[in-house]
């Protein structure tokens, strides 16, 4: 499933206006109309154009809107609901706010809306207390409760999840973890920088610096059932490139066609990349079999140079649209 966030247009007054007659999504907006006309639908596109409020496309369909920047707002489509469609989306346009210096986000709820507060709890919200919510036509206020977000909070809770595994931040904790997959033998001459025998040190000065999954050249760990079993990453350049690699234990489960293709459709998400690129040596075939099913293509050959080699070995490269 790919998620875009784009500004309103006039056309999407038709879509806007029939979300809106589902009493399960007008109901938690206690500050529209009802009914909810098609002039509504107009109305609120003039005011919007060039404001901070984004149609939340899925798989290139309406699915609703989110208010970006500072004070987070959002609603879905009753059909869209289930599919996870609104925290990719709330992840997406924090990513872009926090990378752009954002300091902290606020957000609010009605205290029976316990779907939007599982949202905000798995972006990292923290509860900062009751908040008088605005009923409709000037009314009185309905409880609700505010909530806060800041930098820190929401990568430490930013999360990829699959049928088996969860895709987090990396911490110090796990580089010993990644000290000892990443320089066995079988799995370092797969990789490009690193080596049997590579120092301790050296590893974790290679991979604090991208740990944190906000900026688009990171790396992320790999978890099933909490226990580290790998890593996943991007490397930012001329031409943004994925990289993994799992634990030699856990090899032939199905794990790198589990992740691979939610991670990349993730990643192009969050940062907004046309491609993906990806670089595998032609004695791991393996590898290019689970990116052939995340979409990849191989573009081409050339020598690849890894640390764990003796020297170069034949590659091929590889892309994702």
């Amino acid at each position: 499933m790919r998620i875009r966030l784009r500004p309103p247009e006039s056309g999407d007054a038709e879509a806007i206006y029939r979300a809106m007659q589902d009493p399960g999504t007008i109901g938690w907006l206690p500050n529209l109309p009802m009914p909810y006309l098609r002039a509504d639908a107009e109305g609120f596109l003039q005011a919007a154009a060039g404001g901070p409020d984004r149609v939340i496309e899925a798989d290139g369909a309406f699915a609703g809107m989110i208010r970006t920047g500072p004070d987070l707002g959002y609603w879905l489509a009753r059909e869209c609901r289930g599919r996870g469609i609104m925290l990719r989306a709330a992840q997406v346009a924090l990513v872009t706010y926090f990378a752009g210096a954002g300091e902290t986000v606020t957000a609010s709820h009605l205290v029976d809306n316990l779907a939007s507060r599982r949202v905000l709890r798995r972006l990292g919200f923290r509860d900062i207390g009751p908040e008088p919510i605005p009923g409709r036509g000037g009314g009185e206020g309905l409880p609700g409760r505010a909530m806060e977000l800041n930098a820190n909070d929401f990568s430490a809770a930013l999360a990829i999840r699959t049928q088996r595994c969860c895709i987090d931040r990396l911490t110090d904790a796990d580089l010993p973890e990644m000290h000892r997959i990443f320089t066995a033998p079988d799995t370092a001459r797969m990789l490009l920088r690193f080596q049997v025998g590579m120092p301790f040190g050296d590893l974790a000065a290679m991979i604090r610096p991208i740990m944190d999954p906000l900026r688009r050249r990171m790396r992320m760990a790999i978890r099933r059932e909490g226990r580290l079993i790998g890593s996943i990453g991007v490397h930012d350049g001329d031409a943004p490139s994925i990289y993994y690699a799992l634990a030699p234990e856990v090899a032939g489960q199905g794990l790198g066609s589990e992740i691979v293709p939610v991670f990349c459709d993730t990643v192009q998400d969050w940062f907004g990349l046309e491609t993906l690129k990806a670089e595998v040596f032609q004695d791991n075939p393996a590898s290019r079999r689970i990116l052939e099913k995340a979409g990849f293509v191989v573009t081409g050959e050339d020598s690849v140079n890894s640390l764990g080699r003796d020297g170069p070995a034949p590659g091929w490269l590889m892309q994702r649209g």
